[in-house]
Formats: C-alpha cells, sequence, structure tokens
C-alpha cells in the first residue's frame, strides 16, 4: 500500500484503504458540491470516479468551484474536465471515467446500474426522485447532497440523506417534493401546458440563490464521510444528517422512514422491470 496513505491506514486500517481502491463511486453534478466531493474521494484513495454533469464552467461558479481557476474560460470548459483535472493532479492513478451529459440519458443511467456508490450534487428535485428510484431499483447505495442559503429568514446549512437497502429513502424521509419533483421532469410541452393554465411560479423564475464554498464544504465533507464508514465498515451510515450552519451544529434524525413508501417497498431491487430508463430523454 502506498506510503501516502499511511495516516489513513492508522485510522480505517489496510483492508479499509483497499476496499476504498477497489470501490466505483459516481457524482452526479460536478458543482459547488461536486468538485469538494470530487477532491475528497480522490484523496481518499477512492479507485475509480465518474463524474457526471452536461454543464459549462460558468463566471459566477468560480467563488465555490474547488478546481477552478481565474484563468479558467466560461466557455467550451465541461465541469466534468476540472474534475477530471482536479483529480489527475491530487492523484494521477484514481481513474476518472467523465460523461458530459445529462443524468437523463439511457448512457448515464445503464452506467449507474453497476458502480458501487451514487453521490447525488444537484440543484432540483427532479433529478433527486429519478436517482431515488434508480439507485433503489437496482440496488445501489444513493447518498444525495443538498445545501442552502435562505436570505430571507438567514438560515444556512444543508443536509446528506442516504438511500440504501430499502431501508428509507428522500420520499419517505421527507426530504423530496415530489409535484416539484414531477414539474422538474416536465418535457417543454408539459410544461407550456401547465404554465398556460396555471401561470408560471414566481419562484421558478429564478431558482438560482446564494451559494458559498464554505457552507457547501461542510455538506460534502459529511456526504464523503457517511460514504467512508459504509465502504470501511466502520458504522452503518445515517439515513439523514442535517447542518445548521446558523446555529453551528449538526443533528442526526432519529425519525423513522414513513412506512410503506412505494419506492422502498415496491422499487427497491426490482431492476430493469422499474423501467427507470423512462425518465431518458434521447
Amino acid at each position: 500500500m502506498e506510503t501516502r496513505f499511511d495516516r489513513n491506514i492508522r485510522f480505517f486500517g489496510a483492508e479499509g484503504q483497499q476496499l476504498l481502491r477497489q470501490a466505483t463511486v459516481a457524482i452526479i453534478g460536478v458543482g459547488g458540491l461536486g468538485t469538494h466531493v470530487v477532491q475528497q474521494l480522490t484523496h481518499l484513495g477512492v479507485g475509480r470516479l465518474i463524474v457526471i454533469d452536461d454543464e459549462d464552467l460558468d463566471e459566477t461558479n468560480k467563488n465555490r468551484y474547488v478546481g477552478s481557476y481565474a484563468e479558467d474560460p466560461t466557455t467550451g470548459l465541461m465541469k466534468v474536465e476540472i474534475g477530471n483535472r482536479m483529480a489527475g493532479l491530487i492523484d494521477p492513478s484514481v481513474r476518472v471515467e467523465r460523461m458530459p451529459i445529462s443524468l437523463l440519458t439511457r448512457a448515464v443511467l445503464s452506467r449507474l446500474e453497476s458502480v458501487d456508490y451514487v453521490m447525488g450534487c444537484v440543484d432540483k428535485d427532479g433529478p433527486r426522485l429519478v436517482l431515488t428510484e434508480h439507485c433503489l431499483a437496482f440496488s445501489r447505495p444513493y447518498i444525495d447532497l443538498a445545501s442552502d442559503i435562505n436570505a430571507k429568514n438567514g438560515a444556512y446549512g444543508g443536509r446528506v440523506c442516504i438511500a440504501q437497502n430499502g431501508d428509507g429513502c428522500l420520499v419517505c424521509m421527507d426530504q423530496l417534493d415530489l409535484k416539484q419533483a414531477r414539474e422538474d421532469l416536465e418535457n417543454p410541452a408539459q410544461r407550456r401546458a401547465r404554465e398556460e393554465i396555471y401561470g408560471i411560479d414566481r419562484k421558478d423564475l429564478d431558482r438560482a440563490g446564494p451559494s458559498v464554498i464554505s457552507i457547501n464544504g461542510a455538506v460534502a465533507s459529511l456526504g464523503v464521510t457517511e460514504l467512508l464508514v459504509a465502504v470501511t465498515g466502520i458504522r452503518k451510515p445515517k439515513r439523514l444528517l442535517t447542518y445548521r450552519g446558523h446555529i453551528g451544529g449538526v443533528t442526526v434524525s432519529k425519525d423513522e422512514p414513513r412506512g410503506n413508501c412505494y419506492y422502498c417497498r415496491e422499487i427497491y431491487g426490482i431492476g430493469v422491470e422499474a423501467d427507470t430508463r423512462r425518465y431518458a430523454r434521447d
């Protein structure tokens, strides 16, 4: 084992380090949360990373994207390339697979069926619902990360929610708005029809809110730590961790998932029968 991982091994042993080296982790969304995740997983020595994002870097991203630089162009530089470049500089032996395409494609959904862990670093509930359903169907542990700053009430922080083994998910832990998720997943014709009937919701006009690197980093670190303990067997990961930065605390939910969850009970483990590829838009 490489001496660079000596301090890791002092914590979780050589066997734990080897388990990390053998793991394949997919990161969906290589942005404010995702770049932190890529950085930390590479330092941990995770053997293969699959970075998935279909967007270019934007100038407004540079306040919080780990691995982005002042001279980086804001047109033509894909976010997956930032993740790939950063991982290569940290540890060239880590294999990085780039998928500069949308989650809602057959190629991505197919690839996620065989990875060891999926980490969602997305902004909307639509993709979160797809990842929840797809990962449960194919029995892939899904770690969902979210951060938020509420300019109205001064609250800020985030949360990490883990779905695995059909024992709780974003839906039955009340961490996902199904109505909003379905609206997020509408095709253009469906969206136009809804807006013609109900009008445009003001909150949809600008869904980009405040975001800073330290809050994203705190949430990403919580998520990576839960993956770390899951892979190495230090302990069972927690279903739901909530970071409340405005009061300086992290809480572990003691709530049990709501019973009779459709996704945990009916979808878990059924694989292709769930027909999650219906979400693909290609």
